[in-house]
């Protein structure tokens, strides 16, 4: 067969168009078929025929479960993590509820996730200042502007996908510590909580620029309804943390710190009294004088009795 010769797709039949072709491991397959795979699916060119249709009949079953799906917290604001709890399962996508059933993305047990990882991306931009011809240069010591975008990666258990990456940030976040580093802080928290039952599954967070990680926020606090984007977003809200709270175990110790040890005044008793220093000073018996120690009279030399 020719390099131009016409293909035909081995998974519907029909023909491959001009730069439609898309190759499996012992056939071809068209742009239409390779379209209605997953979404996070990308080791198409290592599957075999039969694999790609088994995988088909999967995302066919999926559009059925995809439309009882109702999900009450949604979380991101580039890609969105959406959590059906009465389902126990959620679905990532950029699309929002009613509109992504072109796109079909896969449904996902919670029972599936083996792990969740708060992924955190630095990115350095030099700053420049203005030389005496108008010409950029740079500053001594050089300057430096840092942005930040916070992802996500999720680890499924999935026949056709490990794997799973949604970015929280749609614009790029600047400075550590600012409120909005720490509102993608905390709702990358809350997502692991949900997603890995309140972290029980959970792998260790872990910051792009190695930054420790606070643990996961509690469940059920601050989350944004499905379809709510455009309104006030509630994680600019300033968050409880428990882990900020008094410790009611540490409040015990602190009290019984301040009570009086029986033992400790016990020991005070047991302690050898404490003797006082005695008084050097003596009145000479010949002329009367006073003298601080010694053993003569420094007036007249009389010797102390």
């Amino acid at each position: 067969m020719g390099l131009f010769d016409k293909k035909y797709c081995d998974i519907c039949g029909d023909k491959i168009g001009l730069l439609g072709n898309r190759k499996l491991e012992d056939g071809n397959m068209c742009k239409d078929c390779a379209r209605k795979l997953s979404p996070f699916f990308s080791d198409r060119r290592s599957s075999t025929v039969n694999e790609i249709k088994q995988q088909l009949a999967y995302r066919e079953q999926n559009k059925q479960t995809l439309a009882s799906f109702s999900p009450m917290f949604t979380f991101g604001e580039d890609d969105k993590i959406y959590i059906d709890p009465m389902k126990q399962s959620f679905v990532v996508s950029r699309r929002n509820p009613g509109s992504w059933s072109d796109e079909n993305p896969d449904v996902i047990p919670l029972s599936s996730v083996t792990g969740c990882n708060l992924r955190v991306d630095e990115d350095r931009e030099e700053i420049y200042t203005q030389g005496k011809d108008g010409e950029e240069v740079s500053y001594n010591p050089p300057r430096y502007k840092f942005t930040y975008d916070f992802y996500i990666d999720i680890k499924v258990n999935n026949p056709y996908f490990d794997e799973i990456t949604a970015k929280l940030n749609d614009n790029e976040v600047e400075g550590i510590g600012t409120m909005e580093y720490n509102r993608y802080q905390q709702m990358a928290q809350q997502v692991i909580n949900n997603l890995t039952q309140n972290g029980n599954a959970g792998m260790p967070m872990t910051g792009g620029y190695n930054q420790p990680m606070n643990n996961g926020m509690p469940m059920n606090q601050g989350y944004a309804p499905a379809g709510a984007y455009g309104q006030p977003n509630p994680y600019a809200q300033p968050q409880a943390n428990p882990y900020t709270q008094p410790n009611p175990y540490a409040q015990q110790n602190v009290y019984a710190q301040q009570q009086p040890n029986p033992y400790a005044q016990q020991n005070q008793y047991n302690q050898p009294p404490v003797q006082q220093p005695v008084s050097q000073n003596w009145v000479c018996p010949s002329c009367q004088a006073n003298n601080d120690g010694g053993r003569f009279c420094a007036f007249c030399g009389t010797p102390k009795q």
